[in-house]
């Protein structure tokens, strides 16, 4: 009973130190540009880069938490709304933010997320970095427009 009664807790700990470290990666590519496009752009790229890089905590975040019922799935959500409120600021970038829909942030959020989830999956974390530039371009489709979220994914290239 002692270690059936300590596993939940052991998740919990987990998951908020895979997210913990997920965070610091995000939030520390984000100081590292000044435009919001620039900053979503180094945060995806930082996720992938760390899901690749730490695939068991990732797999923690993702599809374990998903698996863990209600209390994974809280923590799951705790998740996407940390990455819905860094996608927010674009709604001020785009010149009709007011009309996108209230789901965006949290729709580009879980697919994202979700996007991860099958990679790891499939046992393929090692083409994380590869997509970013296809994630970074999905994600700021809404607030740019298709031709400058695409240039937002090649780094100014385009």
């Amino acid at each position: 009973m002692g270690d059936r009664a300590r596993q939940p807790d052991d998740f919990a700990f987990a998951f908020d130190s895979a997210f913990a470290a997920l965070q610091v990666r995000i939030e520390s590519a984000c100081a590292a540009a000044s435009e919001w496009s620039e900053q979503v752009a180094g945060g995806i790229r930082a996720a992938f880069d760390w899901a690749a890089a730490e695939p068991v905590a990732a797999q923690l975040l993702t599809n374990d938490a998903l698996a863990r019922g209600s209390a994974g799935f809280e923590r799951y959500e705790r998740m996407i709304a940390y990455i819905a409120q860094l996608l927010e600021p674009g709604r001020e970038q785009a010149g009709h933010g007011e009309r996108l829909p209230v789901i965006t942030e949290r729709a580009m959020a879980s697919g994202v997320a979700m996007l991860v989830a099958q990679r790891l999956s499939l046992g393929k974390q090692a083409e994380l970095p590869a997509i970013a530039g296809e994630a970074i371009q999905f994600v700021l489709t809404p607030y740019l427009g298709g031709a400058e979220a695409r240039r937002a994914a090649l780094g100014g290239l385009a």
